[in-house]
């Protein structure tokens, strides 16, 4: 049976505070017919990759955020950060996600700061479910470093990569688990991830054997 991480995740702001328990809240079955899968994490967390693999699976649509943000700007993400500012792609990447979550039936990778904005994290819960590719520093500066694409990210902070990384984060971490409904663990296999999404939706029965599996918010 899965090893479920039983811990507190707290999140405070100057609204609320509040601790997501496992069993705490319940969600409707999910139907692909009536609901998107979103994948949230840090760059190089693997969500483009599981979620081309997994929509493959469920024989559905792909989008990536990202992507739709340079086909509408017309410009590269590092074009758009130098030129116009990060504030002005977060809005690019709000109206995106706006647009990506109007219509039910797809798998939706994210981009690294979806995060970040309250509103997105409301419009995924409202219009999907949500799995967290949660990965440590080490392999994310690994496949960052093994990326032939790399010098195409803006930098998010002024530091080095290695100082970047934790500082990010330090910051997101928590707001990926208040975003979230599973938690993925991202050092597995693609088809290991796709078999803990599909296991996570009820689509797959659960493998017994498994002694790794998802973290559940619910």
């Amino acid at each position: 049976m899965t090893n479920f991480i039983k811990k507190k995740v707290e999140i405070e702001d100057d609204a609320a505070s509040m601790t997501f328990r496992p069993g705490q809240f319940k969600r409707e079955p999910f139907s692909l017919q009536k609901k998107n899968i979103f994948l949230l994490g840090m760059r190089a967390s693997g969500k483009t990759t599981v979620g081309t693999a997994l929509a493959e699976v469920l024989k559905c649509p792909c989008v990536d955020t990202d992507a739709m943000v340079v086909a509408e700007a017309g410009q590269s993400i590092n074009a758009i950060v130098a030129e116009r500012g990060w504030d002005a792609f977060r809005a690019l990447e709000e109206a995106a996600l706006v647009k990506a979550a109007a219509l039910p039936g797809k798998v939706v990778s994210t981009g690294g700061g979806i995060v970040l904005s309250q509103a997105n994290r409301d419009l995924m819960y409202r219009s999907g479910v949500s799995f967290y590719l949660a990965a440590d520093a080490g392999l994310l500066i690994a496949r960052m470093l093994r990326d032939p694409n790399v010098a195409q990210r803006p930098a998010l902070t002024p530091l080095a990569l290695h100082d970047e990384v934790a500082a990010v984060m330090s910051e997101r971490e928590a707001l990926y688990m208040a975003g979230m409904d599973h938690m993925l663990q991202a050092h597995r296999s693609v088809e290991e991830l796709v078999d803990d999404v599909l296991v996570a939706l009820g689509l797959k029965e659960w493998d017994y054997s498994e002694k790794e599996r998802v973290l559940d918010r619910y």
